[in-house]
């Protein structure tokens, strides 16, 4: 038996204690990142604004996409709170909404669980359709099969394109050929996130011109005669079949990665995704696929998934919605992560903006054992105490350097400065229940918000609003 087969046997010994004494014990471990340069953020107010009440020192203006994970309808506000353009809908969002150019919007829309072929992880999709500004869906694509699901999140590409993440259905026989312990498959199947582009076509469905999936990347060491046998900690752009959190409720999960959101840099042809169940964040080659597509490129956030250290390593804790600074921000070229804590000591959340480790020829930096080189943090926001959301959430820099941040379980979104002063703050109301009251329990969404992207005056998809409507949002302090 391999030294990782006695690993695993002494996990699920650890977890047997776990259950009968706790069923759900988090991870405790301290994350440590430098200070920003800029200063520690100060605390927020003791007191947060009623729902749908805004406080405001902030000069940015715009408006905010709003896609309630408890309403079927998808609206744009302006920075007072006041709703600017409604689109009626017939399902809830499966998560993320996007406006396009044009004036029409990109969105996901969740099946429900009756139709989601038993894929029934949270964040669950399965329809994407374009729907113009007056309402008129002109395209659709059902992502929907006992095959596959879309789930969380999708990204425009400049070509008209979009990328997908979606859940593939790996059977038994399946996971074992790859060399996944049977200790491992308690559910008797493993859902694998691939990362697919689609070109629409007509008036619904489209083409597959682009598809990565981790299935052409694993590694293990349980079985020698596997033509995929190795070390992890050797080979850190593999993804090890064997791994799982090390916690007592996600060992027979089949939702295995639970990738929750993907982010495209033209300029570098690279996706980065963000890796809930790895507690990572990956970045990907977007120029190659299949058994040319090289794997992981760089990889952040819990090096013991590829046998790199060990808990206290860890600097992730259930992340959301890893993106690159655009290059006409403040930062541009950096990384934006919502760090949501869960599982961390104390329960806060931390927005990050970290500097990848790339050398002068455009290659991500190892370090002399081989692993991946950790980012430079550039700055952090944290509040412990005040600031923490255990699901969804996202953060995004703003062109006057602010941060704008999204604490979605409980459905306030907020305005900082590179100090940490809050400037403007605005909780949804939104969905069903007690306006701002949060999650309510497992599956209750209430005002909860997946992200609220924030939509510059100047959009050309905002050409139908009003002119006066959008002077009114280019920066006075509301």
């Amino acid at each position: 038996m391999s030294s990782n087969s006695l690993g695993i046997l002494t996990r699920l010994q650890w977890l047997t204690v776990v259950l009968v004494s706790s069923w759900a014990l988090p991870a405790l471990a301290l994350c440590q990142i430098s200070e920003p340069p800029t200063g520690t953020p100060e605390a927020a107010p003791a007191e947060a604004p009623e729902p749908g009440r805004q406080e405001s020192e902030s000069n940015e203006g715009g408006f905010l996409l709003l896609a309630p994970l408890g309403s079927t309808d998808v609206q744009i506000i302006d920075r007072t709170g006041a709703s600017i353009h409604l689109w009626r809908g017939e399902r809830r969002p499966g998560h993320s909404v996007y406006l396009l150019d044009d004036g029409s919007l990109l969105r996901t829309g969740a099946i429900g669980r009756r139709g989601a072929f038993g894929f029934q992880g949270g964040g669950a999709g399965g329809v994407i359709e374009r729907v113009t500004w007056d309402g008129e869906v002109t395209w659709k694509l059902d992502w929907a099969s006992d095959a596959h699901l879309q789930h969380h999140d999708i990204e425009p590409l400049p070509d008209g394109n979009f990328l997908l993440v979606c859940w593939e259905r790996k059977g038994k026989q399946e996971c074992l050929a790859a060399g996944r312990h049977p200790a491992l498959l308690p559910a008797d199947e493993l859902w694998v996130d691939a990362v697919v582009e689609i070109k629409p076509t007509g008036e619904s469905g489209g083409e597959v011109v682009w598809r990565w999936s981790p299935w052409d990347h694993l590694i293990q060491d349980i079985d020698a005669e596997l033509p995929n046998y190795g070390r992890a900690s050797d080979h850190p752009e593999k993804i090890d079949v064997n791994y799982v959190a090390f916690q007592s409720r996600e060992l027979g999960q089949p939702d295995w990665m639970h990738t929750n959101s993907v982010d495209y840099n033209p300029e570098l042809d690279q996706i980065i995704l963000s890796v809930h169940g790895f507690d990572e964040v990956w970045v990907i080659d977007h120029s190659t696929s299949g058994t040319d597509n090289p794997g992981i490129l760089w990889r952040w956030g819990n090096p013991q998934t590829y046998g790199r250290g060990s808990d206290s390593d860890r600097e992730l804790f259930k992340q959301h919605d890893a993106q690159w600074i655009s290059p006409d921000l403040p930062g541009q070229g950096n990384i934006m992560i919502f760090n949501n804590g869960q599982g961390r000591r104390g329960n806060y959340s931390t927005v990050l903006e970290l500097a990848p480790p790339i050398s002068s020829d455009g290659k991500y930096l190892r370090e002399t054992d081989g692993a991946f080189s950790p980012p430079e943090p550039i700055w952090k926001y944290e509040d412990p105490g005040n600031f923490f959301s255990s699901n969804i959430s996202g953060a995004e820099r703003l062109p006057g350097g602010n941060t704008l941040i999204c604490s979605g379980s409980t459905g306030r979104i907020f305005e900082v400065t590179r100090s940490g002063n809050i400037v403007w703050e605005h909780i949804n109301k939104s969905g069903f229940g007690e306006q701002g009251a949060g999650v309510r329990g497992a599956g209750a969404r209430g005002g909860a918000i997946f992200r609220a992207p924030w939509i510059s005056p100047d959009h050309f998809g905002l050409r139908p609003i009003e002119p006066a409507k959008k002077k009114s949002a280019r920066g006075t302090a509301l």
